[in-house]
């Protein structure tokens, strides 16, 4: 009997479970999470969204629901939702525990105060549980839009960097990225993101 080989063996196993053990001991609960960010990279600043965006992402967000529609249908389906997409925007900003974000450049001094720079992209994060659980286990985004004339800027990937450092400072070590198989743009486009990625988290591709 080799006793080396299976003690290295149960080792292994200790070692495995001692690993999950120290993982799940660090998932944070879903009321803990901190959904407040502002990012700025030169003029371009990516911030959590509020009540003044709620109108331009509600027309991008209705923008983004007809592809999402037409590409798969038996996935999405908005009829519940109304047409209504202001309330279908702010019933997303009221779970807090998960993070919806705008990009648009700094605001302009000569701009008057009650109007917002124009938003140029919007992504949202919903944070995963932990079956029976309030750990957070696990980050997806499946909505992700950039206006076309905005579109080849980075900005889509600076969105995508901006949540990883926020799942990242809230433990999540998983994202999901959903792409619509027939949407071969988006796809290319998270594939090369993800061969690209140089942040400390796991990052998936699914395609629906």
């Amino acid at each position: 009997m080799d006793l080396e080989k299976n003690f290295t063996k149960d080792e292994g196993a200790v070692n495995k479970d001692l690993k999950a053990s120290n993982e799940l001991a660090n998932l944070k609960n879903i009321s803990e999470l901190d959904n407040d960010v502002n990012f700025i990279d030169g003029d371009l600043v990516v911030s959590t969204a509020n009540e003044d965006h709620v109108k331009e992402i509600a027309e991008l967000w209705a923008n983004l629901a007809t592809i999402q529609q037409i590409y798969a249908p038996d996935r999405y389906n908005f009829l519940p939702e109304g047409k209504d997409w202001r309330a279908f925007v702010r019933r997303k900003m009221e779970k807090n525990y998960n993070l919806l974000l705008v990009a648009h450049n700094k605001e302009d001094r000569d701009m008057p105060r009650h109007v917002c720079p124009e938003i140029k992209g919007f992504l949202y994060l919903q944070a995963i549980t932990i079956p029976s659980s309030d750990l957070v286990l696990k980050g997806v985004i499946e909505d992700i839009y950039t206006k076309p004339q905005y579109r080849r800027q980075d900005i889509a990937s600076t969105l995508l960097n901006v949540s990883i450092a926020w799942a990242l400072k809230q433990n999540i070590k998983q994202i999901d990225l959903i792409s619509l198989t027939r949407s071969n743009d988006l796809l290319q486009f998270y594939l090369r993101f993800i061969k690209g990625s140089k942040q400390d988290i796991s990052l998936d591709l699914v395609t629906v």
